[in-house]
């Protein structure tokens, strides 16, 4: 017999981890609005949006410590406190030099006690429920719908308001998520200190080779997609063509979780994972030459459906052998950290001057993660 979950329980978890990742969706739009409307220029910028980042994935580190130590209602209500603040004073005006470090400070403490806080929080607690695979698509469309909506209401409310039009919906959506804390698992239970009943050191290893199997992933394919925007500057295409086609595939990516939520159970994990991972390194190896808008669009949306098709089995696999969350907390720091260092390597690769190569880089390390999910994750949990 399917064991069923609480709904209000797993909305709980989904919202605060919206809450939590709302940042990393309207990320671009800030970095664009603190250097037109703050007058910093885009080195200054990044520095801004690296501290935040950092701040998040540091926090997801901390989690194991952190997850069994506090009450979660408790982490979450003081995780949208420290957003509420934080945002509330990045509202105001940091226009010159002299406050830029204060600015910087202001955006880490944000992301390490606040959206880092809940965005961890959440994926941990969608780890705990008893069918965590089906509630990660459910969390993974649900922030597709609201980076959709980032994406199109955002830069309107940031031509209005300023920097202001990022940081009050980010409020916004925190006072929202108070409503939802009620009914949030509050971390409590018999097998919070379980991880399986099966070996000891075979299940401490396990989840820390599915955290290892997702940041590899996640070097591949979060540097890819973020240089997508030259990749098609330098086919000719316009910004506002990139920006349209982006705006498409992101929405269309919907498609992905909800086919991943009607297939788990029926699909075996490893059949899903090769499968996509697959379809991925198909795709990223075919954006080269010249591609026309059209061509560029339907590779974005196959991408992104592909992506947001994997990402629960891999979420999944960490939780299918972490039932307490001690790991799946940290979920969010190797996703963020694969991703940060997969920029880090392309970077050195750009210095070449040779773009292809991002292809093969991102192909290379797609094809690593499906090779250490078979040869050490999959044979030791049959």
């Amino acid at each position: 017999m399917a064991l069923i979950d609480k709904k209000t329980e797993v909305l709980a978890a989904i919202i605060v981890g919206c809450v939590g990742v709302f940042f990393v969706f309207g990320m671009p739009f800030f970095v664009g609005g603190i250097i037109s409307e703050l007058g910093f220029n885009q080195s200054q910028a990044n520095l801004v949006s690296s501290a935040e980042i950092a701040g998040m994935a540091l926090s997801s580190m901390l989690g194991f410590f952190w997850i069994q130590k506090f009450r979660w209602r408790t982490i979450a209500y003081f995780g949208i406190a420290v957003i509420v603040a934080g945002n509330l004073i990045s509202s105001i005006e940091f226009s010159d030099e002299h406050s830029f470090p204060l600015f910087v400070a202001v955006r880490f403490i944000t992301g390490l006690f606040g959206h880092g806080l809940c965005f961890s929080l959440g994926v941990a607690a969608i780890g705990r429920t008893k069918n965590p695979d089906k509630n990660f698509s459910y969390t993974i469309a649900a922030q597709v719908i609201m980076g959709s909506l980032t994406a199109l209401l955002v830069p309107i409310a940031m031509s209005k308001y300023g920097i202001a039009g990022m940081t009050y919906p980010a409020i916004a959506l925190a006072i929202i998520g108070l409503y939802f804390i009620k009914d949030l698992n509050d971390g409590n239970g018999s097998d919070l200190n379980v991880i399986s009943t099966d070996g000891s050191s075979k299940m401490l290893l396990l989840p820390l080779i599915g955290l290892l199997i997702m940041a590899i992933w996640q070097m591949g394919v979060g540097p890819f997609f973020n240089n997508l925007v030259p990749f098609g500057i330098n086919n000719g295409l316009s910004g506002d063509a990139i920006g349209r086609a982006l705006f498409i595939s992101t929405a269309m990516s919907i498609i992905g979780p909800i086919s991943a939520s009607m297939l788990i159970g029926k699909l075996d994990r490893s059949h899903a994972v090769f499968g996509a991972l697959t379809v991925q390194i198909l795709i990223i190896l075919s954006f080269s030459g010249e591609i026309t808008w059209v061509g560029f669009t339907l590779r974005a949306i196959c991408f992104q459906v592909a992506w947001n098709f994997v990402g629960p089995f891999l979420m999944g696999m960490v939780a299918s052998v972490d039932k307490s969350g001690n790991y799946s907390v940290m979920i969010p720091a190797s996703q963020l950290g694969g991703i940060a260092i997969g920029h880090a390597v392309i970077a050195s690769i750009l210095s070449t001057g040779n773009p292809s190569l991002i292809n093969y880089f991102s192909a290379l390390f797609i094809a690593l993660s499906v090779l250490i999910y078979f040869m050490l994750f999959r044979n030791r949990t049959e």
